[in-house]
């Protein structure tokens, strides 16, 4: 299978090196081979402008996560529900699976780091929640696969105890093995 990962920093890899990230363990541990768009800061609607740069005939599935960035940077939710749509729209039109991915929440440590000042971490957290609740109804009513990177690094923090972020907002190595696991369970390797 050849995906089309259109992403941000989660999705291209930061704070790893290039084969810690979840779409290198991913392609190394399957015969899923990635294209993985991921753009360190990218927002929504970036992600919107980059979409009509692939010739999308070339893959046979989609995959698209973003968001944190727009809610880091005060970003309005009800935009970047339209961005989403659009981006699924666009994939959907491929008549090709279309995987959703739900980004994780972000820790204090994210200040320490300049992420967003430790005022706003709950207030972006909240966000983030209210995000994942509209994504996985969302990708429900759409016929989208979920692939919940929120509940699989909180899942795995809980039963392990580790920390599993580099920075508060980025996963560690360990972090993005817990992402790639998620995603082979999801799409079957």
């Amino acid at each position: 299978m050849k995906l089309l990962c259109l992403g941000d920093s989660l999705t291209y890899g930061f704070a790893v090196q290039p084969d810690q990230s979840w779409t290198a363990l991913v392609s190394a541990k399957s015969l899923i081979h990635i294209d993985n768009e991921g753009q360190c800061g990218d927002t929504t609607t970036g992600m919107v402008y980059r979409l009509h740069q692939f010739d999308l005939s070339r893959y046979d599935a989609f995959f698209v996560m973003g968001g944190s960035n727009d809610i880091l940077l005060d970003g309005d939710l009800e935009n970047i529900c339209r961005n989403i749509r659009n981006i699924v729209t666009t994939f959907k039109a491929q008549g090709k699976p279309v995987y959703l991915g739900i980004p994780p929440l972000t820790t204090m440590e994210s200040a320490m780091y300049g992420w967003q000042n430790a005022r706003d971490v709950e207030k972006h957290n909240d966000q983030l929640r209210q995000y994942r609740q509209w994504l996985l109804s969302y990708g429900k009513e759409t016929g989208c696969h979920i692939i919940d990177f929120y509940e699989a690094l909180f899942n795995a923090k809980r039963r392990t105890g580790r920390n599993l972020y580099a920075d508060g907002v980025h996963p560690n190595a360990e972090g993005y093995a817990v992402l790639a696991r998620e995603v082979l369970k999801v799409m079957g390797g």
